[in-house]
């Protein structure tokens, strides 16, 4: 009767871990989930001209292509991209060969135009500029679910033109 006893306890506790464990992966895949959303949202803005154009805000992501309800994210961009500095690009380290450089260059015309960046002291009309995005995630059934909502924040270099909005 105390063997039975005791069987009975020990299969007792291993199913309370068993169930714990499975609460604590299910709680760790819905925070990978998120993390990927708000990072899937990141580098849609990225791949938009994100300096210039307005962004989208909440955006929907759903993490599996399933369609079902309980995989679609809400990926709020709060704040929207915020620009951190700046610095110019000198004409000097510009390269010709390369086509993404030649927007960059100032010819000696307009130096004395009047026009941002034409000046003489070596810097091009590009520069370099350093954006921070900030994706917050909220899960779905976010009122049923205990997994709290994850924020991502990426660090984003950038060329823009010399007076732009980052400037």
């Amino acid at each position: 009767m105390i063997f039975l006893v005791v069987l009975t306890l020990i299969v007792v506790s291993a199913i309370k871990v068993s169930n714990v464990n499975s609460k604590v992966a299910g709680n760790m895949q819905a925070q990978r989930e998120a993390e990927a959303a708000a990072q899937e949202t990141i580098e849609k803005v990225i791949s938009t001209d994100f300096t210039t154009l307005a962004t989208p805000s909440p955006v929907t992501v759903d993490i599996n292509n399933s369609g079902a309800a309980g995989s679609t994210y809400s990926v709020d961009l709060n704040p929207l991209p915020t620009c951190v500095s700046v610095s110019p690009i000198k004409s000097v380290d510009l390269d010709a060969g390369n086509p993404a450089d030649v927007p960059c260059y100032a010819s000696g015309s307009v130096q004395n135009s009047g026009i941002s960046g034409g000046a003489g002291n070596g810097d091009s009309m590009c520069a370099n500029s350093n954006w921070e995005i900030t994706a917050s995630t909220t899960p779905p059934n976010a009122a049923v679910s205990a997994t709290p909502a994850v924020t991502v924040r990426q660090g984003v270099a950038t060329r823009v033109a010399v007076g732009s909005a980052c400037n």
